[in-house]
């Protein structure tokens, strides 16, 4: 999988995360047992009308770098990637893709929950809904 973008941020439109998955998918040379994915997508709670998005890149970045690389080790996977992406967002549409890809199914299911709940805290990554009223509320998850 040495040809996909670097696990990271990145603005929305500059990386189709479906195309990057089966890039991934096209990568794969038998290595693996299992290509196990995850796609985060806005969802509207209540009466949001848009989630925006913004990301600290840099720090970000190194943060997303730091779980990918980590988790990979722990649970000795094949590749571990994360790409989460900035901007505005309608409810349905993708934000986040994890990719793993392990010699059997035990690493991959063992590594994606602690992918999930370490990329959704430990990167700097702001998200604000706004509502149908027009009004606008920052939140942390």
């Amino acid at each position: 999988m040495n040809n996909l973008p670097d696990t990271g941020i990145y603005k929305k439109g500059s990386i189709d995360l479906y195309d990057t998955l089966k890039a991934a998918l096209a990568a794969e040379s038998g290595e693996s047992g299992i290509v196990l994915s995850y796609f985060g997508i806005t969802k509207r709670p209540g009466q949001v009308k848009k989630l925006v998005i913004e990301a600290y890149k840099e720090y970000a970045d190194a943060a997303l770098k730091r779980i990918s690389s980590e988790v990979k080790v722990k649970n000795a996977l094949n590749d571990c990637r994360i790409y989460h992406l900035e901007g505005e967002f309608e409810p349905g549409e993708p934000i986040v893709l994890i990719i793993i890809s392990s010699r059997s199914r035990a690493e991959a299911l063992t590594a994606m929950p602690e992918v999930v709940e370490r990329y959704k805290k430990e990167p700097t990554i702001w998200k604000k809904e706004v509502y149908e009223d027009g009004t606008e509320k920052w939140i942390r998850e």
